[in-house]
């Protein structure tokens, strides 16, 4: 909904709702991420634990190694998901205010959740479609799910400005619209 001086304000819950499913829409396959983590700790600790009443210790320290991998899952899944909440304000707000144009989409087109928010700003705006062809023309297809920065160079995963572009996006407020 637009911020317009005619329109009346919708209620705070309204909004929060809205801006809660815009959030989970954006972040689908992070969300998606994280339940998967959270599972996996789960059997992983259960795992360790039958182990060490079974006294084979390398596999409960084993089990133990992957329940803490996959308790960190969830926290950089999430924070992945917040940064692209924040890449989808941030479109949605340039494409009512410019219009459609590929020039506002290309610097988010470099990795699948970047896109899933171009996508869901798009549909917004009813430019969704235009968006699809533009990454379908680009090459870019569903199967296509880790950063174009890390397929160029894996080691990229090592550097502190990786890390801050992604897990630690700065918050954007929206200009145009409650959510």
């Amino acid at each position: 909904m637009t911020k317009t001086k005619i329109a009346i304000q919708p209620s705070f819950i309204i909004v929060k709702t809205n801006k809660i499913i815009r959030f989970i829409k954006v972040g689908g396959f992070l969300h998606l991420m994280a339940l998967s983590g959270t599972v996996i700790c789960v059997i992983a600790i259960q795992n360790s634990i039958e182990y060490f009443s079974l006294q084979d210790d390398f596999m409960a320290y084993l089990w133990i190694l992957i329940s803490v991998w996959a308790f960190t899952v969830p926290f950089f899944a999430e924070f992945d998901a917040n940064g692209r909440y924040q890449n989808y304000k941030q479109i949605k707000d340039r494409l009512h205010n410019m219009g459609y144009d590929p020039r506002l989409i290309k610097p988010f087109m470099h990795s699948k959740c970047q896109r899933d928010a171009v996508i869901v700003a798009a549909s917004d705006l009813n430019h969704k479609q235009k968006v699809k062809d533009l990454f379908y023309k680009n090459g870019y297809r569903w199967y296509h799910i880790f950063p174009d920065a890390f397929i160029k160079n894996p080691l990229i995963l090592f550097k502190k400005d990786f890390w801050s572009k992604i897990l630690f996006t700065k918050t954007y407020h929206l200009k145009n619209f409650y959510w």
